[in-house]
C-alpha cells in the first residue's frame, strides 16, 4: 500500500483538505488545487522491521502529500508551520474528516506557542533562499546534465602526471569494458586494479596488443586461440542493472600483473546523479510563466509571498490574534502584488526584515506557553492510534 488511492480505498485516511493558494485567498485563475493529508498506517508497518512503513505519501510532483500519524504528531511537536495549519483549515475546506482526530484538533489552540517563533522564521528565510534559486535546479547548468553519465565517468586513471577519465582511458586503448576485470585494492577509498579477458575479445587491435602484452609471435597466437581459455570477467558495469557500484571479478592466480589502476569518485557520481534527477524532474513539472518571469527578475515571486506571509501569521499568532489562513480583507491585495513581481526584490526584502522585528517585538510581550506540551501530544496519538485499530476491527463506534 504506497498510494493515495489504495490508503483512500483501504479506508486508513484521517484526514484531506485544501492547502496553499487556495488556503490563503492568494488563488488566480491559473492556480492549482493542492492537498495535505494524515493517514494511519497498517499495525502491520509498525509491529515488525518496519520494512514497509512510509512517513510520509506523495503525489509525482509533490504537490499533494499525507503524512503517517508518527510524523504528523513530530512536526506539531516541532511546531512546523504547514502542519499547524492542517489543524486550522475550515470545515469548507475539509474533503475528509474522520471524527477520531477530534481530540487533536480540539486542543489546536494550545498548540499556539512561542516555540513557533524559531520555526516560522526559519521557514520564512527557507522561502528567501528558494526565491534566489540557492540548492535548486533551476541554478544547474543545463550541460552539465545533458546526459546520465555512467560510473565509468568517475572513475580515473593516473599516468604519469595526467588523470585520465576511465571510460576515455578505455577508448584510447581499443579496450571493452564488458571483459574487464577489478579487485579492489587494499589501504584506499574505493581503488581498483584492473585486468583484461584477453580471450573473450575477438577485437583487439596489434596496436593495443603489443602495447599491454608485448610480442607479435604471441599475438598470433592469439589469433588462433581456444575459446575455452575465456576467464570471462564480469565486466566495470552491470548494463541491465544500473548502480551506484562497480562490479568485482574473481583473478586467477596466475594472471599477469593489472593493466592499470584506478579510484572511483563514488560521492561525485552520487552528486551528479542526484542533480540530474532534481534537474529534469523540475523542467517537466515547473509552471513555464513563474519560470519566466523569474529568469526576467531573478527571483521567485512565490517564494518571496509565501515568506511574507508565513511572518505576517506568525505576528498575529504572537499578538493573540490566533491562525489566520484567509488572507482575504488583511493583506491580500499587497502579497498578490509581491506574488505577480509588483515589488522589487530589495523592497520585499527591507518589508521582510521590517514584519521579521516586529514579529520578534510581539513574541517577546507575548504571553504564549513556552512550547507544546509533548506528553499531551503523545497521549493524543496513542489514543488515536488505539481507537483507529479498535474501530477498524469492530470493537468501538466512530462517534
Amino acid at each position: 500500500m504506497k498510494s493515495f488511492d489504495e490508503i483512500r480505498e483501504q479506508g486508513f485516511l484521517l484526514f484531506e483538505g485544501i492547502r496553499g493558494s487556495r488556503l490563503h485567498g492568494l488563488d488566480t485563475e491559473n492556480s492549482d488545487t493542492d492537498t495535505s493529508g494524515l493517514f494511519c498506517c497498517p499495525e502491520s508497518w509498525l509491529f515488525g522491521m518496519r520494512l514497509d512503513y512510509l512517513h510520509t505519501i506523495e503525489s509525482e510532483r509533490n504537490d499533494d502529500y499525507w503524512d503517517e500519524l508518527e510524523k504528523f504528531f513530530t512536526k506539531l511537536s516541532k511546531s512546523n508551520p504547514n502542519t499547524l495549519e492542517v489543524l486550522f483549515i475550515p470545515e469548507e475546506l475539509r474533503l475528509y474528516y474522520n471524527p477520531i482526530l477530534d481530540p487533536i484538533f480540539n486542543i489546536r489552540e494550545s498548540l499556539i506557542t512561542k516555540a513557533c517563533f524559531p520555526t516560522f522564521a526559519g521557514y520564512a528565510e527557507d522561502q528567501i533562499r528558494k526565491a534566489k534559486g540557492e540548492n535548486k535546479a533551476i541554478n544547474t547548468k543545463p550541460q552539465d546534465v545533458k546526459e546520465r553519465k555512467s560510473p565509468l565517468h568517475f572513475c580515473n586513471v593516473i599516468e604519469g602526471h595526467k588523470s585520465i577519465p576511465l571510460d576515455h582511458w578505455l577508448q584510447e586503448n581499443g579496450l571493452k569494458q564488458e571483459h574487464c576485470g577489478l579487485v579492489r585494492l587494499p589501504r584506499g577509498i574505493e581503488l581498483y586494479a584492473l585486468y583484461y579477458d584477453w580471450q573473450a575479445d575477438k577485437d583487439v587491435s596489434y596496436k593495443t596488443w603489443k602495447k599491454f602484452k608485448g610480442s607479435g609471435l604471441s599475438y598470433l597466437s592469439w589469433l588462433f586461440r581456444s575459446t575455452s581459455e575465456m576467464i570471462l570477467y564480469r565486466g566495470i558495469l552491470d548494463r541491465n542493472n544500473p548502480t551506484t557500484q562497480l562490479r568485482l571479478s574473481s583473478i586467477p592466480e596466475d594472471e599477469d600483473k593489472p593493466l592499470c589502476a584506478f579510484q572511483f569518485n563514488v560521492n561525485a557520481y552520487t552528486d551528479h546523479c542526484q542533480k540530474y534527477k532534481r534537474y529534469w524532474d523540475w523542467v517537466k513539472n515547473r509552471n513555464p510563466e513563474r519560470y519566466k518571469l523569474s529568469e526576467e527578475y531573478g527571483f521567485n515571486a512565490k517564494n518571496m509571498c509565501e515568506c511574507v506571509r508565513i511572518l505576517t501569521m506568525a505576528k498575529e499568532m504572537a499578538e493573540g490574534k490566533g491562525v489566520i489562513l484567509n488572507r482575504r480583507g488583511i493583506d491580500r491585495d499587497f502579497l498578490l502584488s509581491i506574488k505577480n513581481h509588483e515589488q522589487t526584490y530589495d523592497e520585499i526584502l527591507a518589508y521582510v526584515e521590517s514584519i521579521k522585528k516586529d514579529m520578534l517585538d510581539s513574541f517577546s510581550r507575548s504571553t504564549l506557553p513556552e512550547a507544546p506540551d509533548i506528553r499531551e501530544l503523545e497521549r493524543i496519538m496513542i489514543k488515536i492510534r488505539t481507537d483507529f485499530y479498535d474501530f477498524r476491527k469492530g470493537n468501538i463506534n466512530p462517534s
